[in-house]
């Protein structure tokens, strides 16, 4: 590996995981001050004790245990919050029930308590396959979500700095000069580095104008009669720290004397809050995939992050996970490696052993700074970049989400974004077509092949049937556009009456209680224009749903249910025909006149004549036929069997109709199976005397040529036409 490339990987690890360190223990700092406070406050070294060794487990595991290089964990606020409520209910007590000591105990063994119970329903979510669950969130709620953490991070490092909360009272006194002082510089520094680092691209870079900063910082503030000590008493720098160690041993010698009923009323605020960080830890992964552009195994991740948990909370310290922040922020300085996670954990355990003096000659304008530029990174990615890429409405629940973070709260601007982009789901899902298309029986039939004239006869009728094929889930805001779609058809006077409504489910997921409300209209008008509705390919759930509402039932006679659209195309034509030709020796004499005797009677001594008995295969799947097959009389199917077994109906063949043609002609395997349904008179060319026919009797063979031309002819004819109806 050349110099440049250690460099490369190395400095900007260097940089990000220095400056993750001094984030961490500055946090750990006010996140221990928000647990031990009031009459717990005397032990706040011992609880920045328990955050700083925290962030170094987490650290530590981090660098261990990653799935990605950069992924950083660490004690969150939302853990620390429900533990700071539970710490002031023990804290009420001191005095009176507790002394303050047992308190510190009760609150050391209930925080690594809480994370062992955390990472346990961490490791179950991702055990039963629950993190995908958030794939399911809209793209714009997860970028409302980035858009408010960098709106957070944005108020965060003005509290940094100022000491002072970012809104509206405070507008005023962060204009004023001594406090105005604290906060721009920083504000200068975060602007150009942001615009700085959108313009070039090195490792360089950002380590170069950070301490390029510092340097100048220190020149400006001694040029002006400022000392060290001045500087940091008037708070220009971090600190002041506690002296000395910080490490506060571990919380197993408390357990015995433990207080579990104390523990056990604030078990709701603890369920409240598992929710609240598996929402957080799965939107936090959301929000990294989209900044380092990798797909993450959400389930792996909350098994990893439920282990991390649990061997944390023995050694007593809160519940953690991946940092966004943080994570990002390595991301942006140009790490790619596991370093920063490293260094993070060495500041920390120095820090536990040696105090956190060290740390007060960083300016905190300029630490300020850069978490103002990695918040203004994510409001510029997700307000101003992502505007050019999204719909308005999109961008307009980006806007509102963060709103809401910045004005109510963090979960409140999520379920309100959520609320919204259901909203607009359904109103988007409400303009798709449900019905893909309508065909009538002219344009498309059933896999039953008839003989010339019962086409005829079909033909002539088929307008009688119409053929909605359905798709999606049919829900209220769906299903009053079949009512219309039929409702056009009766009013169409040009056309046929609608004899045959059928509607084909194959493609439907589901149906809600509005779709099912529908049907029962859609009865009522069978009733009135007496016409069948057929209903084709319903799913068990449907058949379920259907049978509940009493649609479907013996008694119902203008309801009819069938496996799939096939069947049900073919029962209408079968209606039809039987309309047309109520005798049944009238179909017998529609068959005769379309017969192999009637047509071919000049060629009938190259034929030969078999009975096949019902159930027999007469050609299999991948065999060659050996010749051409007249189906004289009786029925016969054509399937074909699928990898993975399934058998699908091609088409099912009657008197007057060929099979084998296609082999015959191009001398290739049969592509599909044939099976007689019921006992067949055949006429059977072989191939040998298919060619003796052709040497011999040439003009005979023309007649048979140009009749599987037409056959075939028509064929293309039905298809061509349906295709043109499906592409309507």
């Amino acid at each position: 590996m050349s110099k440049a490339s250690v460099l490369s990987d190395f400095v900007p690890g260097l940089i990000a995981g220095t400056i993750n360190s001094i984030v961490c223990i500055v946090s750990a700092m006010a996140l221990a001050a928000l647990i031990f406070t009031g009459p717990l406050a005397e032990y706040l070294p011992q609880g920045i004790g328990i955050l700083l060794m925290s962030t170094a487990i987490f650290a530590v595991l981090s660098a261990l245990t990653a799935t990605y290089p950069l992924i950083f964990s660490a004690p969150q606020d939302i853990p620390i919050a429900i533990l700071a409520l539970m710490a002031t209910t023990v804290a009420a007590g001191v005095g009176k029930k507790v002394t303050g000591e047992q308190a510190y105990q009760f609150m050391f063994v209930a925080i690594g308590l809480t994370s062992l119970i955390v990472g346990l329903f961490f490791y179950i979510l991702g055990r039963f396959k629950l993190g995908e669950l958030v794939r399911y969130i809209p793209f714009p709620v997860v970028g409302g979500f980035l858009a408010g953490t960098g709106w957070l991070i944005v108020k965060f490092s003005f509290t940094m700095m100022t000491d002072l909360d970012l809104n509206l009272p405070n507008l005023l006194i962060l204009f004023e000069k001594n406090i105005f002082i604290q906060w721009f510089p920083g504000l200068v520094f975060a602007i150009v580095l942001l615009l700085t680092t959108r313009r070039f691209s090195h490792y360089l870079l950002t380590p170069g104008i950070l301490f390029s900063s510092i340097i100048l910082f220190y020149i400006i503030m001694f040029s002006q009669g400022f000392s060290y000590k001045m500087l940091e008493h008037d708070g220009y720098l971090l600190g002041p720290f506690p002296e000395g160690g910080l490490f506060p041993g571990l919380p197993f010698k408390y357990v015995y004397s433990f207080r579990w009923d104390l523990f056990t009323v604030h078990l709701p605020a603890i369920g409240t809050m598992m929710i609240l960080n598996a929402v957080s830890v799965l939107f936090n992964y959301s929000g990294l995939e989209l900044i380092v552009k990798k797909d993450f195994d959400l389930n792996k991740e909350l098994c990893l992050t439920g282990y991390n948990n649990m061997l944390a909370g023995f050694a007593g310290a809160p519940a953690g996970y991946m940092t966004l922040s943080e994570t990002s922020m390595s991301f942006n300085l140009g790490a790619r490696s596991r370093l920063p996670s490293i260094i993070v954990a060495v500041f920390c355990i120095i820090t536990l052993a040696f105090g956190a003096k060290v740390l007060s000659v960083f300016p905190k304008m300029i630490l300020g700074g850069l978490l103002l530029n990695l918040g203004l990174e994510f409001l510029m990615e997700w307000l101003y970049d992502t505007k050019k890429r999204l719909q308005k409405t999109d961008y307009t629940v980006i806007v509102l989400i963060l709103i809401v973070i910045g004005s109510i709260g963090f979960l409140e601007g999520i379920v309100i974004g959520l609320l919204l982009s259901i909203v607009l789901f359904v109103i988007n899902y409400s303009k798709v077509e449900v019905i893909k298309y309508q065909l009538t029986g002219k344009t498309f039939s059933s896999n039953v092949e008839r003989s010339n004239h019962l086409k005829q006869i079909l033909d002539e009728h088929g307008e009688e049937i119409n053929i909605l094929p359905l798709q999606g889930f049919i829900f209220f805001g769906t299903a009053n556009r079949l009512l219309q779609k039929v409702q056009e058809r009766l009013n169409q006077q040009e056309l046929a009456e609608l004899k045959y409504l059928v509607f084909d489910f194959r493609q439907v997921t589901g149906l809600d209680s509005s779709a099912l409300n529908s049907l029962n209209k859609l009865q009522i008008m069978a009733e009135n224009f007496r016409f069948k509705v057929l209903l084709c390919g319903l799913k068990k759930v449907m058949k379920s749903q259907m049978n509940i509402e009493g649609l479907i039932s013996n008694d119902n006679t203008f309801i009819l249910v069938f496996d799939d659209l096939d069947h049900g195309l073919e029962w209408c034509e079968e209606q039809i025909i039987n309309n047309a030709l109520p005798d049944v020796s009238d179909v017998a004499h529609a068959d005769e006149r379309d017969s192999f005797k009637h047509k071919f009677h000049q060629i009938a001594e190259y034929f030969e004549t078999n009975k096949i008995p019902a159930g027999t295969t007469i050609i299999k799947q991948g065999e060659n036929p050996g010749g051409i097959t007249f189906i004289e009389s009786g029925q016969i199917t054509v399937e074909l069997k699928t990898d993975t077994e399934k058998i699908i109906r091609l088409k099912t063949l009657g008197p007057g109709t060929v099979i084998g043609e296609v082999s015959l002609y191009l001398g290739t395997r049969a592509s599909a199976s044939v099976v007689a349904n019921s006992e067949c008179n055949v006429f059977f060319l072989t191939q040998e005397n298919f060619n003796k026919m052709n040497l011999d009797s040439p003009e005979k063979a023309a007649e048979l040529h140009s009749y599987i031309v037409e056959l075939l002819s028509d064929r293309l004819a039905d298809s061509n036409a349906t295709i043109q109806a499906l592409m309507r």
